[in-house]
């Protein structure tokens, strides 16, 4: 790091020098373009560089090949292209093309016998604070909803609550994406959060995440011996710990700690209460999220 002094010139502006290294080492000279713009965190410079916004996938191993999809659609790729040293089989191309359900946006744009191209068709939200907290809204919803069937839970009903559960882990997806583009390109998407902060929310989304693939498994296992008093106990610490995260108030922290050892200790060996304690220590990640959140040196 080096201090830089501000200097003024004739017509009012305001002008620093530039390290010559950082210069040489970006390719520049005398009269390149550079990107300027404010963030939260003050102001930044950067070179201007077409976006490499383009991967291909060569088929060795289909579940390889569909995980790396899915983690190039939610670090930002637009362009995916899939092929393989032989012809496709149909049960191949069905599997890729399925990735349309579960990835917001994600697109067969071309395919031939052995390749198939996919494109992201996906707005990014610059309200990140807005876009989270209506996926956790939407999860504060299940949770009302499973409670408020429990005693009739039947199987028309379970099935609408886990495809409401896949609805969301399609979401997470896409939400994940918003948040990757928006660090990488932020003179385009500048959320107008410190940085610090960006790296919480998406903590923050990953915990919110495991949170619903828990609550699907929940609901999957769901029998009629279970009891309505965990699930309200879990409910609640979700919707306290989420709005420690936004407001940053932390006098719930006690409460949940001695809820989960509440629910710890009455936890018998069944799978149903073993997601419901997964569940909540999920609550105490989202709490732990929210703690670090309110600390800030500047």
């Amino acid at each position: 790091m080096s201090v830089r002094r501000l200097q003024k010139i004739k017509g009012g502006s305001y002008i620093i020098s530039l390290p010559t290294e950082w210069v040489r080492k970006n390719g520049l000279e005398v009269k390149s373009e550079l990107k300027v713009y404010e963030t939260p965190d003050g102001l930044k410079v950067k070179p201007i560089k077409s976006p490499n916004a383009e991967r291909e996938v060569v088929i060795d191993d289909l579940d390889t090949a569909l995980y790396l999809i899915s983690v190039y659609y939610m670090q930002g790729i637009s362009k995916i292209v899939v092929k393989s040293k032989n012809t496709m089989t149909p049960e191949v191309k069905k599997a890729l093309k399925e990735l349309q359900l579960t990835h917001p946006g994600l697109e067969v744009v071309d395919e031939s016998f052995n390749s198939l191209t996919f494109s992201v068709n996906y707005t990014v939200n610059r309200d990140l604070k807005a876009l989270t907290k209506g996926y956790v809204e939407k999860i504060k919803k299940i949770l009302d909803d499973l409670l408020s069937v429990i005693d009739g839970l039947t199987p028309e009903l379970k099935e609408d609550l886990v495809f409401r559960c896949d609805s969301l882990i399609k979401d997470y997806r896409g939400i994940i994406r918003n948040i990757a583009i928006g660090v990488q390109l932020d003179d385009e998407y500048n959320f107008e959060i410190p940085y610090k902060d960006i790296i919480l929310y998406a903590i923050f989304m990953r915990d919110l995440g495991r949170f619903v693939s828990h609550l699907k498994q929940f609901i999957s296992l769901l029998d009629k011996d279970i009891q309505k008093e965990p699930i309200k106990k879990v409910a609640e610490m979700f919707v306290r710990s989420t709005e420690m995260f936004f407001d940053e108030n932390l006098d719930g922290i006690k409460w949940l700690r001695e809820s989960m050892d509440d629910l710890e200790s009455r936890c018998n060996s069944s799978e149903p209460c073993k997601e419901l304690i997964r569940m909540a220590s999920y609550c105490i990640a989202v709490m732990d999220d929210a703690v670090h959140k309110s600390v800030r040196l500047i």
